[in-house]
């Protein structure tokens, strides 16, 4: 049975731009995920963003943010890396959460082997 990681929030300026410089890119349909393995304790360290350009009101942002927090959640328990990752929602309408369940299992998936990367 694989060992449960530690989800923590992603908090820094230095930490983010460190993730951003350094990290490996990601991506699905309407998900972009950056990450980076470098961290000492059994902790991943999650961020989630959403663009003020596609979403103009602060109330469909901060949806689509608990979405992705409860997606992240529900699919932590095939991650076995440890380290900074940033979930970007790029799609331009309001998603389902059923649906970007499916897109972070996917791309979590993928990172044990065949993931589609990309800049």
């Amino acid at each position: 049975m694989a060992q449960q990681i530690l989800l923590k929030r992603l908090k820094g300026k230095l930490r983010i731009a460190h993730l951003f410089e350094k990290g490996k890119v990601y991506h699905s349909q309407n998900i972009l995920l950056k990450i980076l393995e470098n961290n000492p304790d059994d902790a991943l360290y999650a961020a989630v963003s959403v663009s003020k350009r596609n979403f103009v009101r602060a109330v469909d942002r901060n949806r689509i943010k608990r979405q992705l927090r409860e997606a992240l959640r529900l699919s932590s328990r095939g991650i076995t890396m440890k380290g900074s990752a940033m979930l970007i929602f790029k799609g331009k309408t309001l998603p389902q959460t059923a649906i970007l369940v499916e897109e972070v299992n996917a791309l979590l998936q993928g990172l044990n082997g065949n993931a589609t990367t990309g800049v």
